[in-house]
């Protein structure tokens, strides 16, 4: 009873004052219609069949009883119309004893006091701790993907949401989450913004705009990513106090175009991390098939250090032992230099300039495109939609899962085939018809979700990118470190502080790969940057080590060496 009576006053205030008074005006302004009523007949019926007048106190006393089914039978008719009556009041007063008054009780006093019962246990504060936290305002695939990446990290976050069943079930999944109104300067206080990290937004653009306008409101310093889905967002999203603006699409875009590594046999560079280039290139049809990575001699010829190499969609650290087929695209780190080198040696095997297509002229779509242009790649768009078909050049309407249709657009002789459908089913099922039409053809596939990614990669894909996990990659990686380069989905090249556990000792006897599963790209000390650096070479201290490992080989290196 403590609890129910210490509940009321949130219970109410869950419905405006209005709401409650109507209700509960209307329920008793019916109930004292029927009352008066019965009362004024009482009289009339008293008089009439017996002959005596009774007070108005007599006449409430006689319907209460009646109504409350109690009948303590000091008051009876002995007429048919009078029993008739009292009969009436006995059936009002059961349907408001066993229907309307419970119902009464359930919606306006158990089912809120349960409510609130329920909402108590999510919080209305996140109190900080002494390493700053995150605060996230929107629960998508991206804040997802990124709260698994902060809990990996031990990073400290918290998720705001407004609704109190959303909340709920987000907390019972384990969860830190807050309940508050994310237009309430109030709600970023209570989530201890004057302590946090960052604030992400990853709602539409509108709701983003105004996340970002009463952040920088609550705590003018934080800093604030944001997800835009459409360009002249941007611009507003900065001027409502945004730090960073990520835009999903063209990044997405940007990240499948560059992936298109056999186009030809040269390098292609797909980023920079400092002065280190991080290049593919695939080897088909080159002498370097069916050698060994030692065979090729090609950090000692040419400089290029093989620091990764792909396999039909898998990523390997390789041994030196590691045997090259046909369908291996080595990932090389170096300078220009270095892979100008290479291209002088390769170049002339295996060349393919027919145009790439691209299924889906949708945003993703056209962002590969724009990347494309920009690198000079010929492409060919297939849509079935004519109005989007109408925004792109090259493109040829139709069912990209009709053969008439992909022969029309070249797949024949086509060097690659780029799939951006927002279905990750259809995805899978072009990429599985793709793959059957040309086997050697290279299939780079976008993943709405992360969890369709290993699947699309059996399904034949050469290389597939999750949107969810890319914004959550972006986003941490502008809360974890300055330079990071992600290669494709969950593999990074990054930096960390030589160890104090590695100054001076030789790489071979670090066994860096073999404990960890990172290959080492480069290290730097107060020499340099040595970017081939060989099996002799120390780790310096007070440098750095670059090197490129999957999340999970990330986490062991910290695990192993910095801890």
């Amino acid at each position: 009873m403590k609890k129910i009576v210490h509940s009321l006053p949130s219970v109410f205030r869950k419905r405006s004052k209005t709401q409650n008074i109507s209700r509960i005006l209307w329920f008793a302004g019916i109930l004292f219609f029927f009352v008066c009523t019965y009362m004024c007949c009482f009289q009339y019926l008293m008089s009439q069949e017996r002959g005596e007048s009774v007070s108005w106190v007599e006449s409430f006393y006689w319907t209460l009883t009646t109504m409350s089914t109690l009948g303590y039978g000091d008051v009876t008719f002995v007429g048919d119309l009078g029993r008739i009556f009292s009969m009436l009041v006995m059936f009002t007063g059961v349907i408001y004893l066993f229907i309307v008054l419970p119902f009464f009780f359930m919606e306006f006093l158990y089912k809120p006091f349960m409510e609130f019962q329920m909402g108590a246990r999510v919080p209305r504060k996140f109190d900080a701790t002494e390493e700053k936290h995150v605060i996230l305002t929107h629960y998508d695939t991206i804040s997802h993907a990124l709260m698994d990446k902060l809990k990996q990290f031990d990073y400290p976050f918290v998720l705001i949401i407004e609704k109190l069943d959303e909340a709920l079930r987000i907390h019972d999944m384990g969860m830190p989450v807050m309940l508050g109104n994310l237009d309430e300067i109030d709600t970023f206080e209570k989530a201890s913004i004057n302590e946090a990290a960052m604030v992400v937004a990853t709602d539409d653009d509108i709701r983003n705009v105004n996340i970002a306008f009463r952040a920088r409101d609550a705590a003018p310093e934080v800093v604030v990513a944001s997800t835009c889905a459409r360009s002249m967002s941007e611009d507003i999203l900065m001027l409502a106090g945004a730090n960073h603006v990520i835009r999903n699409h063209e990044q997405m875009g940007n990240f499948l175009a560059r992936r298109i590594s056999c186009i030809d046999t040269r390098t292609h560079v797909i980023g920079a991390f400092d002065e280190v280039l991080i290049a593919e290139a695939t080897i088909h049809g080159t002498p370097l098939v069916g050698l060994s990575i030692k065979d090729t001699n090609l950090r000692e010829e040419l400089g290029v250090n093989v620091v990764g190499m792909w396999e039909r969609g898998h990523f390997d650290s390789p041994t030196p032992d590691a045997n090259l087929t046909n369908h291996t695209v080595l990932l090389f780190a170096g300078t220009e230099a270095h892979f100008k080198k290479y291209d002088e040696k390769f170049r002339e095997y295996d060349s393919n300039n027919e145009p790439v297509i691209i299924i889906g002229a949708g945003r993703v779509g056209r962002s590969t495109a724009k990347a494309l242009e920009e690198m000079k790649v010929p492409y060919r768009f297939v849509e079935t939609d004519e109005v989007k078909a109408a925004k792109v050049k090259n493109a040829i309407i139709g069912d990209a899962s009709e053969r008439k249709v992909l022969d029309r657009a070249g797949i024949n002789k086509a060097p690659a085939v780029v799939i951006t459908s927002h279905s990750d089913e259809t995805n899978v099922y072009l990429t599985i018809y793709c793959r059957k039409l040309r086997p050697d053809i290279q299939i780079i596939s976008r993943a709405f979700l992360h969890r369709n990614v290993e699947p699309l990669h059996r399904a034949g894909a050469d290389f597939v990118m999750s949107q969810d996990h890319m914004g959550a990659n972006t986003i941490f990686n502008l809360l974890n470190r300055a330079e990071i380069l992600m290669v494709t989905e969950g593999l990074d090249v990054f930096s960390q502080e030589t160890p104090k556990s590695l100054v001076n000792v030789k790489l071979k006897d670090g066994k860096i790969r073999e404990k960890t599963g990172c290959s080492i790209v480069a290290i730097k000390g107060k020499s340099g940057t040595i970017i081939t650096p060989s099996p002799d070479d120390v780790f310096a201290e007070n440098g750095e080590i670059i090197l490129i490992g999957h999340e999970s080989a990330e986490k062991a290196f910290e695990e192993k060496f910095c801890s």
